[in-house]
């Protein structure tokens, strides 16, 4: 099977996915909303909020497998929001849509769920195209962001040793489940761990989700995260 086979790795809420939009501004919904046509046609009903109330009355009507939103709105921001949505829907794909670009933001948005982050200030092209990794399980970031978030691990001093254990609140995985943690960590998708470990998909889904459990995580941005700071990834 080829691994870069964008059908293969598919996730499973994408087909005919209902997907929530959660923007103020008209244009920038009408625009978010055109680009998701484009990049993903296969989604179902798109259901658009301008403010957390109205985003807050939409998922408790309806089972979301995509959710963009902007950051700032209205009432708040939606840090909060997010965290809601991860919560009731295991298997929700929440992606950030935003003018924010610091460090606060994005890491506040990674921790609190999303698997996603994209800048309104990109071009259509760039936003489609990131859309568009969402069928093989990847992350939709915006490559100035991706760079963000790599030049943080590289700058952060990470601690070692007993330091390391000290920091680390105390999980236990198995040895199997340390080795899928540390090849998504590595950015490795379900296929390529499958390969590697000799094990099928279906298994290596089955530990990552027992491995989100354990840790408290909910996406592969945090994943990648957590093998670090436990030292499976250098």
């Amino acid at each position: 099977m080829d691994l870069l086979d964008p059908v293969a790795e598919r996730p499973p809420w994408l087909g005919n996915a209902r997907v929530l939009i959660v923007e103020d501004l008209e244009q920038p919904r009408k625009w978010l909303a055109g680009l998701l046509r484009t990049a993903l046609p296969e989604v179902g009903p798109v259901d658009c909020a301008a403010t957390l109330a109205e985003a807050y009355r939409c998922i408790a009507d309806h089972a979301y497998g995509l959710a963009v939103i902007d950051w700032t709105l209205p009432d708040g921001n939606s840090e909060e929001l997010i965290r809601a949505l991860v919560a009731k829907l295991a298997q929700v794909t929440v992606i950030v849509a935003t003018i924010h670009h610091d460090d606060d933001h994005v890491f506040r948005a990674l921790r609190a769920g999303a698997s996603g982050y994209l800048l309104k200030s990109e071009s259509a092209a760039v936003v489609t195209a990131q859309l568009q990794r969402l069928r093989m399980g990847e992350p939709a970031l915006s490559p100035s962001v991706a760079r963000r978030v790599l030049r943080y691990f590289r700058v952060t001093p990470q601690p070692d040793g007993a330091a390391r254990e000290a920091k680390v609140p105390r999980v236990d995985l198995t040895e199997r489940e340390r080795d899928v943690l540390r090849l998504i960590g590595k950015g490795y998708r379900v296929l390529e761990v499958s390969d590697l470990l000799g094990i099928s998909g279906h298994t290596v889904t089955s530990y990552v989700r027992d491995i989100y459990r354990k840790l408290g995580i909910s996406s592969r941005a945090e994943a990648a995260t957590e093998a670090i700071r436990r030292g499976l990834v250098g």
